[in-house]
């Protein structure tokens, strides 16, 4: 959980926030139209004054950025992404003092993507509250967690490649709902028992719209499960899926965001960074939960001989056959 506070000299009483605002409905829905977006009272980078400033969520790709105005006596707090990555952000502001809230103080909702790695998004206004004495200074606090993806998106059936070199032979040391830490966010992942230094292929094409090859260490322990603590490489498929391959090793990583990634085509070395109890590589195809703070994890099968597929089983060995020039089996 990110947290900023802004300074001001006044601990003044406020009403009751109203209730929690979701921008969302709680169930995904395939025919769900685009999110509505709150629209700000004017062209509030343009007219309002810019009060305050956060960068945070920040990787290689891009980057959120919380900003809050003044119009008037009007306070706005809004939010952008620098990712080409939609990413939905839950967030609440507590501990107002000398404001006066004029909409929801907490939510979730979903920020669209730059046109391009490092672009800017459109800005989405989080809330909006009144200044009671214009003529004091004013404090908040705003927190936030954040996910990668677009919770509308619907995976399409395919056979992903095994994501290692043809003939190494690796065991999935914990598969769909593992009892470790296959649960919830990371339902659907698996993890292969590769050693240390071992090539990460792409087991489908997409683009990479995030990275991390900064992270030092690992261990089992809360802080850990923090993004920032891991090496991990996110490629969006052409379904709008995400393939999150995870605990790879430091200054490994050979691609970069924007850029196009065929399938069996090198990403990394795998390592031991992160939430990790020993050296092996993590992948799912998932998406951002519409709460903001948790992921939807999908089911998949994997090409495990030419003409067969199967899900990634525990305790099972697999054999990577295909080279990269293999077509893409497509079911």
């Amino acid at each position: 959980m990110r947290r900023l506070v802004v300074l001001a000299c006044l601990t003044l009483g406020c009403p009751a926030n109203p209730p929690p605002q979701y921008y969302a409905p709680a169930e995904p829905d395939p025919r769900a139209q685009p999110f509505p977006q709150r629209v700000p009272p004017a062209d509030i980078t343009k007219a309002g004054r810019l009060d305050d400033r956060m960068v945070d969520y920040q990787f290689d790709g891009g980057q959120l950025e919380f900003e809050m105005y003044r119009l008037g006596t009007r306070i706005v707090q809004t939010v952008r992404s620098r990712y080409a990555v939609a990413v939905m952000v839950a967030w609440t502001i507590s501990s107002p003092e000398n404001l006066q809230p004029v909409t929801a103080m907490n939510g979730a909702v979903y920020v669209p993507p730059a046109a391009q790695p490092l672009g800017l998004g459109p800005v989405v206004v989080l809330a909006e509250m009144e200044l009671i004495d214009p003529t004091q200074r004013y404090r908040r606090e705003l927190s936030f967690r954040a996910r990668f993806g677009d919770p509308r998106v619907r995976p399409v059936p395919y056979a992903y490649a095994l994501p290692y070199p043809r003939g190494q032979t690796f065991s999935v040391l914990q598969g769909f709902h593992g009892g470790f830490s296959h649960r919830g966010s990371n339902e659907y992942a698996v993890d292969f028992d590769c050693p240390v230094a071992t090539p990460v292929l792409a087991t489908r094409p997409g683009i990479v719209v995030a990275a991390n090859a900064t992270a030092q260490g690992s261990g089992t322990t809360q802080e850990y499960l923090d993004y920032k603590r891991t090496n991990f490489v996110i490629v969006q498929h052409d379904d709008g899926s995400l393939g999150e391959y995870m605990h790879l090793a430091p200054a490994t990583i050979q691609v970069k965001p924007g850029q196009h990634v065929q399938r069996l085509q090198e990403l990394a070395l795998s390592g031991n960074t992160g939430f990790s109890s020993t050296p092996h590589l993590h992948f799912q195809v998932m998406t951002a939960a519409y709460d903001g703070v948790g992921a939807r994890s999908f089911a998949f099968e994997m090409a495990i001989a030419p003409n067969r597929v199967e899900e990634p089983t525990l305790s099972h060995r697999y054999t990577a056959w295909e080279t990269p020039t293999a077509a893409p089996p497509m079911r």
